[in-house]
């Protein structure tokens, strides 16, 4: 199997992969819950898109400790979360 990288280009890979993960957590939670979830796609294509922008804008916090990474990220996550639970509330 090929990685999406070596046929489409890196943004729309990254964002392809986020997407499918995003699904694949739907389709699991509905599984469970015995109804359709549409809920961690968006979330997760949000976190795709953050990826996307901050490698086209060359932010990189490599150099600075592993707890302000960790933190940077989980504010990434969070903020994408509240983002996904607003928009939620706007379609549903």
């Amino acid at each position: 199997m090929r990685p999406l990288a070596s046929f489409l280009p890196v943004s729309l890979a990254i964002l392809v992969t986020f997407l499918v993960s995003g699904a694949l957590h739907d389709i699991a939670v509905s599984i469970v819950k015995w109804k359709i979830i549409l809920f961690f796609t968006p979330w997760f294509g949000l976190m795709g898109l953050i990826v996307i922008f901050s490698k086209w804008a060359g932010i990189s916090y490599g150099q600075v400790s592993w707890p302000v990474r960790a933190l940077t990220n989980a504010s990434f996550i969070f903020v994408s979360l509240g983002i996904t639970y607003f928009l939620e509330t706007l379609y549903a």
